[in-house]
């Protein structure tokens, strides 16, 4: 499909930002490729990423319009803060005090420096919240993954991963010594069968599985999950990052919803979602997290995170243990919201979590609906391929219970109109 920019030059959108086809003996031509691309869609309005926040995320947020060059309110469906946390008082006093008394940064890796009171508790308070015996705070969660299974899987070992698992935890296993299967999505049969295959041709095994998948919202069957690991002698990991203060009776994620907490092998999750800060966590065994702190390169060699941010998050899993209204008011707007989309007629891919994906398959559209959304002031993000399969793309609507009921209903208003519109 062509549009047309502000200069009158024709741009194809059709054109993806990371269909890169250079055949050349220079490294770099690829870079010339995709650039020249990447200008003209920038340059017509179709490129959705890394517009400049000139405030906090709270329900709105101001942006840079970079067409108009003036800021501009939008409503933020973007932000994986589902809790509203990034912005609570409560929150930013403890980061403040911290900052006061410890300085902006750590300046060292934990193993050696970096590691402060303020640290300790954190990883203590972590555990206690998983009914875990440890827990290791990383740099980030995408540290957390890589280090952790890195760290275990050896040359004989396999990992067994749902294909909609996180891409740091496929990484993972690329930077280890293991190999790496994939099983159907949240398909127990198709699991079944690699472990049994598994069973003759390698000797660890380690199944690993998001707990809320990031692109669908929809829940790893984790009973099932746990059943077969103890049935074929495998360990199992669950990467916990959009479940973390969101599912469970106590907002204590997969296994809690599951009636399954203190069981799990591995639990990983990143601190950058409903905690709304920077880092990763891995809880589990004493034993194991103590060897994974030694022996996971992506621990050993990142310097620590903030002070200030620890202090933030201390404050966190506080609210998170102690004050069930976020939860209570997220629950709310999600089903609100989900709702309405369904009543409209959208597929949401049977999500009934703060990610709530709007599948529109037509690229064109999704890049026409996601320009006119952010014209109307909607800060929505679209999902293509190769973040997601070939006819798979969609929004990725972020729900948080900072949002007002008014905000939920004047999104399904636009949506509608543009349902009609372009006839999605």
């Amino acid at each position: 499909m062509e549009t047309e920019n502000k200069s009158g030059v024709k741009i194809d959108t059709t054109e993806g930002l990371y269909d890169v086809h250079a055949d050349s003996n220079d490294i770099f031509d690829k870079a010339a490729y995709f650039f020249n691309q990447y200008q003209q869609i920038k340059s017509s309005g179709y490129y959705f990423y890394r517009r400049p926040l000139l405030s906090a995320c709270g329900n709105k947020v101001t942006v840079m319009n970079e067409e108009t060059g003036k800021p501009q309110e939008m409503l933020l469906f973007s932000s994986n803060s589902y809790l509203g946390l990034s912005t609570d008082s409560r929150v930013v006093e403890a980061s403040i005090k911290a900052a006061e008394k410890y300085g902006y940064g750590t300046g060292s890796v934990a193993l050696m420096s970096g590691t402060t009171d303020l640290l300790l508790e954190l990883e203590k308070q972590i555990a206690e919240f998983y009914k875990c015996e440890a827990a290791a705070v990383f740099p980030t969660g995408y540290q957390a993954n890589v280090g952790t299974i890195q760290a275990l899987l050896g040359g004989k070992d396999v990992a067994l991963s749902d294909m909609f698992s996180h891409a740091s935890i496929i990484d993972g296993v690329v930077l280890s010594e293991g190999i790496l299967k994939y099983f159907q999505h949240n398909d127990m049969e198709s699991l079944e069968a690699l472990l049994k295959r598994a069973s003759r041709h390698f000797k660890g095994k380690l199944i690993v599985t998001d707990g809320v998948f990031s692109m669908d919202g929809d829940i790893a069957p984790l009973d099932r999950l746990h059943e077969l690991a103890r049935k074929y002698n495998a360990r199992l990991l669950i990467d916990e990052a959009h479940a973390l203060g969101i599912i469970g009776k106590n907002g204590r994620g997969t296994a809690e919803y599951f009636g399954l907490e203190g069981k799990i092998d591995l639990t990983i999750g990143t601190l950058s979602k409903a905690p709304s800060a920077i880092g990763g966590y891995l809880t589990g065994k004493k034993d194991v997290v103590e060897y994974v702190r030694h022996f996971a390169r992506s621990y050993i060699f990142s310097t620590s995170i903030p002070t200030p941010v620890v202090a933030g998050l201390i404050e966190v899993f506080k609210i998170l243990a102690n004050d069930p209204e976020p939860r209570k008011k997220l629950t709310f707007n999600t089903s609100h919201l989900n709702k309405g989309l369904l009543e409209l007629g959208f597929n949401t891919l049977g999500s009934t979590t703060a990610i709530i994906p709007v599948l529109i398959p037509d690229e064109n559209k999704l890049r026409l609906v996601c320009k006119e959304l952010f014209d109307c002031g909607f800060y929505v993000s679209p999902v293509t391929f190769p973040a997601v399969a070939k006819g798979r793309a969609r929004l990725r609507i972020s729900v948080s219970a900072a949002h007002t009921l008014s905000d939920l209903n004047s999104l399904l208003e636009n949506l509608k109109d543009l349902k009609k519109k372009h006839e999605l």
